[in-house]
């Protein structure tokens, strides 16, 4: 199911897991499936935007007096632009192993995009200091939204998980469930 920000909201909301006891497995395992595909569009949104501010602060953090950076060159250096310093990101979770369809994700990176657009990119050579800040702190913004939005759905799939082995656990589910 494409995310869109109603359908996030929709499992976002303090009502999403009320009654879970009550769900069948069925229903229990496709809540936890949306909540998982869910979470990966978050990850790769919370990525794209965290691409786009090393690249906004690739602009901002060059040294004083210099001039703004030729487009060519930060293509030349976008891999460490975008690595950023070491050691500054936490192990978080298994990484997914797939890529979340982006025009699934349109709804989710209109936001995005009308911060810095990909076709924006090349125009931040342009900008001056206080546009270069206004900018960052935006996708700062953005970011910290997102990354909200990704902890509640963890919080969730931990539930549902959670909910899926007692009910194994106590013998209100079996595996024989699984293989009919």
């Amino acid at each position: 199911m494409p995310s869109t920000p109603d359908n996030l909201s929709r499992l976002l909301a303090p009502t999403y897991l009320d009654d879970i006891d009550e769900v069948s497995m069925e229903d229990l395992r496709r809540m936890r499936t949306e909540c998982q595909e869910a979470e990966s569009e978050l990850s790769f949104l919370r990525r794209l935007v965290q691409g786009r501010l090393d690249l906004v602060h690739a602009f901002i953090e060059r040294p004083a007096g210099s001039p703004a950076p030729d487009l060519s060159s930060v293509v030349d250096n976008l891999a460490g632009i975008i690595a950023g310093p070491r050691g500054t990101r936490g192990p978080g979770r298994n990484p997914v192993l797939h890529t979340p369809d982006t025009e699934d994700m349109a709804g989710l990176t209109v936001e995005l995009d009308a911060i810095l657009g990909a076709d924006d990119i090349a125009r931040l050579g342009d900008l001056d200091e206080g546009e270069l800040g206004d900018l960052a702190d935006r996708l700062r913004v953005l970011e910290n939204r997102v990354s909200a939005d990704r902890l509640g759905m963890f919080g969730r799939i931990d539930t549902l998980q959670a909910e899926l082995v007692e009910r194994y656990k106590s013998g209100r589910a079996t595996a024989d469930g699984l293989l009919s």
